[in-house]
């Protein structure tokens, strides 16, 4: 992915280029923080591997659902329920049910995964 598309990404889906979408040395990144690397040319090798492999390791699927759910707590109140068939959870309840690698936990991961695949459609990876 050329740095142009990754920006044109990053500019037409601002909610999405702040969800952690890949892992590099074990840091969970944005694609506004990818770019930031790429544009100061610092691990650039790394964020294109990482990027055309998503979604093959699930470990990391684990951390950056994690990570995911620890960035939407950084948001200001008031902060957005999920809703899942028969329940509601608030963030913090989602983010211990992912940690706990629950059912819900796995569910949330399932959810989670499809916003990945989604970034990865509209990045064109």
């Amino acid at each position: 992915m050329k740095i142009g598309a990754l920006r044109r990404f990053i500019q037409d889906n601002p909610a999405l280029s702040e969800v952690p979408f890949i892992l590099v040395r074990n840091m969970p990144l944005t694609p506004r923080q990818a770019l930031a690397y790429l544009e100061r040319g610092q691990m650039v090798g790394e964020i294109v591997s990482a990027m055309m492999t998503m979604g093959f390791d699930p470990a990391q699927e684990w951390e950056l659902a994690e990570s995911y759910y620890q960035s939407l707590l950084r948001h200001p109140p008031p902060r957005p329920r999920i809703i899942m068939i028969g329940q509601e959870l608030t963030l913090e309840e989602a983010l211990r049910h992912v940690r706990l690698r629950d059912q819900i936990g796995l569910e949330l991961l399932e959810a989670y995964r499809a916003l990945r695949r989604e970034i990865a459609r509209r990045m064109r990876i």
